[in-house]
């Protein structure tokens, strides 16, 4: 719609500002979260977790940064979640345990978020949350100045969505993760009519994926592989064979257990997240086989492994899943045999996987498997994002003023400012928003908004608690450059320093090997105790001292930057 007709409408009504925050989904593929706002009312889409990288140790997952949603929780009164993967719902446990607020999703989503909120907030918790059903089926819904409705989209997960949100502004679509697939495996083809009467109603700004925008053309159907499960199965008779996946990617699931039917073989689930995800989609219905298809990994032993299809969790080599601790040997009910088949098809591995994957794909390849992944076979994955051809047609479809390119990263949201620009539209029109960056409009007019601190929010362990940068940071030292200690003996009877200190290192240098540098180590450190020797009030000081003079030291000698410590022992 031409943008003095949107003024028209804006003005001969309710004009007030809409302002979209981006807390998460630009500068990186994963946590999306999209917080929209209107007079008192603020609603977000998605809210989803992000995967740390090889650097940080020790981190199972990354949530966004809540603080912007804490400090506005009177105006904060829904969420909407476009479909069921965890990096745009799997950090709502972690939200609901600062604030609860009524979602509105699809019931495949809804039973994956109710099952997560059991899993890492409580149980308390997961029983008083509000869940809404909103699918295209559904009416809209009303919340503030807001007017939302779905509309059908297609993803490698069956009924993902867009959301068109109407504003005193004009209308907006929220495309995340999309494709056009005319055929896909457990769903309906891309609703292009709704999206097609919205844009010729007028479109204020459409949100949409650009993932795939440096490829041309369109991604094909999920469909397609069909065969290829059927190919391997055929061609692997009489051999182990194990398959990872996505854990809630469902349609995928489908095709695999569909081919392993098809050769007898029994379906044999490893690993708590893709259970749970083989669970919800038995129980929609997504999965119906026989009973007799699934058996445990307890019953497995009475087959012959080439009897079974192992469907296992880790494709993602999160050192945690299965598949890591198959691949090194530590899982209790699972080994890899030698000529076992391992298969990953999934998605390819965010950039801060990467490594993890290359590792286990290797552990799996020592152990004597033949693994097959997309790096050396093109047919085993169909990505769940469009490509430019599926963008094109989204944005020529929806018609809208202005775009704005999410769940891709830096490089990818230029590239489809560059891909619309290429069809006549001025590129002041694209708006290419980083975490903590936002938009604004008013009189129909797009501008940049004010921009807010985020940081994502690093978890670990069974208790998820939030690693402090500190730990973090002391964890790559630690791993990069070791440790040295420099033991300090207390005497505690006469209030004063003992005569001789100790040095332990540990993955810095082999103290039996380097006398010389350990030597010289002692000599500052006892030096430093001299000086000190019946000061032992000022202890911290003297900790201090000894930290410092070491590390500058052993900086200057080594080039490397250990920890180091001082340890006072009472003797």
């Amino acid at each position: 719609m031409p943008i003095d007709k949107i003024r028209q409408i804006v003005t001969g009504g309710n004009n007030k500002q809409v302002k979209i925050q981006v807390i998460g989904g630009t500068s990186n593929v994963n946590g999306n979260l999209f917080v929209y706002e209107c007079g008192d009312t603020m609603i977000a889409f998605d809210c989803g977790i992000a995967f740390p990288s090889s650097k940080m140790l020790g981190v199972d997952v990354i949530i966004p940064d809540f603080n912007y949603l804490i400090e506005n929780k009177d105006k904060f009164k829904a969420l909407f979640i476009t479909h069921a993967h965890y990096d745009h719902f799997g950090a709502v446990p972690y939200l609901f345990q600062e604030l609860q607020v009524p979602i509105y999703t699809s019931e495949i989503v809804k039973e994956f978020v109710m099952h997560a909120l059991e899993d890492k907030a409580s149980k308390q918790i997961a029983d008083a949350a509000e869940i809404n059903l909103l699918t295209p089926d559904t009416p809209e819904v009303r919340i503030g100045d807001f007017t939302i409705s779905a509309f059908g989209i297609n993803h490698s997960v069956p009924d993902a969505m867009g959301f068109a949100i109407k504003t005193p502004q004009g209308t907006i679509l929220h495309a995340a993760d999309f494709k056009l697939d005319w055929t896909p495996v457990l769903d309906k083809p891309i609703d292009i009519g709704t999206i097609a009467d919205h844009g010729e109603e007028g479109v204020l700004c459409l949100l949409s994926d650009c993932l795939g925008v440096t490829h041309e053309g369109y991604v094909h159907s999920e469909s397609t592989l069909n065969s290829t499960f059927d190919q391997m199965f055929e061609d692997a008779k009489g051999r182990q064979v194990l398959v990872t996946t996505i854990s809630s990617n469902i349609s995928r699931m489908y095709q695999i257990i569909n081919s392993a039917v098809k050769y007898d073989r029994k379906l044999v689930v490893i690993g708590r997240s893709i259970q749970n995800g083989v669970e919800i989609a038995r129980k929609l219905g997504y999965l119906d086989f026989d009973d007799s298809v699934f058996i445990t990994d307890r019953q497995a032993r009475e087959y012959e492994s080439s009897e079974l299809l192992y469907l296992v969790a880790g494709c993602y080599g999160q050192w945690n899943s299965s598949l890591a601790r198959v691949g090194r040997g530590e899982h209790r009910n699972l080994a890899v045999e030698e000529n076992g088949l391992v298969i990953f098809s999934a998605d390819p591995a965010p950039p801060s996987t990467k490594e993890d994957v290359a590792s286990l794909i290797d552990d799996l390849t020592v152990l004597g498997a033949e693994v097959i992944y997309t790096e050396i076979q093109n047919n085993l994955h169909v990505s769940g994002h469009g490509l430019r051809g599926d963008l094109i047609t989204m944005a020529a479809l929806a018609k809208p003023e202005y775009f704005m390119p999410i769940g891709g990263s830096p490089s990818r949201m230029r590239a489809y400012t560059n891909m619309i620009s290429e069809l006549g539209v001025e590129k002041e029109r694209v708006f290419e928003l980083l975490d903590g960056d936002s938009i604004v409009f008013e009189s129909g007019v797009a501008s940049p908004g004010p921009s807010i601190e985020v940081k994502p929010v690093p978890i670990e362990g069974r208790n998820d608690e939030e690693v402090s940068p500190v730990v973090l940071k002391d964890r790559e030292v630690l791993s990069n450059d070791g440790l040295v200690v420099v033991v300090v003996p207390i005497i505690e009877s006469e209030g004063v320093y003992g005569s001789k200190v100790d040095i332990i290192t540990r993955g810095f240098v082999y103290a039996k090997e380097a006398g010389e540098l350990v030597g010289e180590v002692k000599s500052i450190a006892n030096s430093l105790v001299a000086q000190n020797k019946t000061n032992t009030r000022e202890w911290g000081k003297l900790k201090a001292d000894i930290e410092k003079k070491v590390f500058k030291y052993l900086k200057k000698q080594t080039g490397r930057y250990p920890m180091v410590l001082v340890h006072g022992v009472k003797v």
